[in-house]
């Protein structure tokens, strides 16, 4: 912990100023998903939205509670209903495709520098599981949205499987077609003409931010001999798949055990506290400055509401109604 905290003490203003030029472009790039996704949205509200949806999700350990937050500020906004609704749904699940497709990125990086070693060899075998699951999530997406034989076919085959596990908890078992039927209705003509858009957006987000860790590998002092950037991708990538599984609010502490432990593992125990100081000056950018910025970004756009929004509110939203 010593060297950690003299490690930080060590950093100059001009350092943290270049990081922060780093993690604004990576706030650029996230918040250009929101536009593609509804074109209702300016870059700079696209930009809010993002640090709106990362900093509540980060700080209110309630499920997709962040998801509804930002569902009724971009009301607010003005943005219609349906744009609105079909955008975050699928924003959530390009967001999932292109943390799956990270590893596949890192896997090509990987054969292409000629890596060799264990650490090498368990990042391509995650890799290449990361990859089938995007493979198989992207197919299953594109055939529902295309083929209604499809879409019920899954459907039946969700409801038999939900059937299953509501019958050993001891609950009623849900009837997924109309959820189907209506992320269909809801979602395809956007798939369609913007899912490629977004998705090539997303995959740029996600390097833009294994950059960001990379500027402070080298700001804490750890040479590109010791961690090169396909090392440190590849590291990224399989922690970006792992914590697809919520287990913490905003995936607090799971993250920075990955990255510490891999990243450690290839530059050598020697490293350790270079390593981890520059992790936690990476995840204060990326995982703990977006709380406060979110709460006042909230306190400013509902001025004169509550800043959270009420279960009233969310009926009003819902109902298509101004507020």
């Amino acid at each position: 912990y010593g060297d950690v905290i003299a490690t930080f003490q060590s950093l100059t203003p001009s350092q943290l100023a270049v990081m922060m030029v780093g993690v604004l472009a990576a706030w650029l790039v996230s918040g250009a998903m929101f536009p593609i996704l509804m074109g209702h949205l300016s870059l700079i509200r696209g930009t809010q939205s993002y640090l709106i949806l990362s900093g509540i999700g980060a700080s209110v350990p309630m499920g997709p509670w962040n998801m509804g937050v930002l569902w009724v500020v971009l009301r607010g906004w003005g943005v219609p209903n349906k744009p609105a609704t079909s955008g975050m749904a699928l924003y959530g699940v390009v967001n999932q495709l292109n943390r799956l497709l990270t590893p596949l990125i890192a896997l090509v990086a990987v054969y292409l520098a000629g890596g060799t070693g264990e650490g090498y060899d368990v990042a391509r075998f995650l890799a290449w599981l990361s990859a089938a699951i995007f493979v198989i999530a992207t197919g299953v997406l594109v055939a529902v949205v295309r083929s209604d034989r499809t879409a019920d076919w899954v459907a039946a085959t969700g409801n038999r499987v939900a059937g299953w596990v509501a019958r050993r908890l001891n609950r009623p078992a849900p009837h997924l077609e109309g959820a189907i039927r209506g992320f269909r209705d809801q979602l395809g003509e956007v798939v369609r003409e913007r899912g490629l858009r977004a998705m090539v957006v997303g995959t740029l987000g996600q390097l833009v931010w294994c950059g960001v860790l990379i500027m402070a590998l080298r700001t804490v002092g750890i040479p590109d001999e010791v961690l090169s950037p396909v090392q440190v991708l590849a590291v990224f990538a399989l922690t970006s798949a792992i914590t697809i599984i919520p287990i913490a609010p905003g995936g607090a502490g799971i993250p920075e055990l990955l990255y510490i432990a891999g990243l450690t593992t290839i530059a050598g125990p020697s490293y350790e506290a270079l390593v981890t100081a520059a992790v936690m000056l990476f995840r204060m950018f990326q995982w703990f400055l977006p709380i406060p910025i979110a709460w006042v970004l909230l306190k400013v756009v509902r001025r004169g509401k509550p800043t959270l929004p009420t279960t009233g509110e969310l009926r009003v939203y819902a109902r298509g109604d101004a507020a």
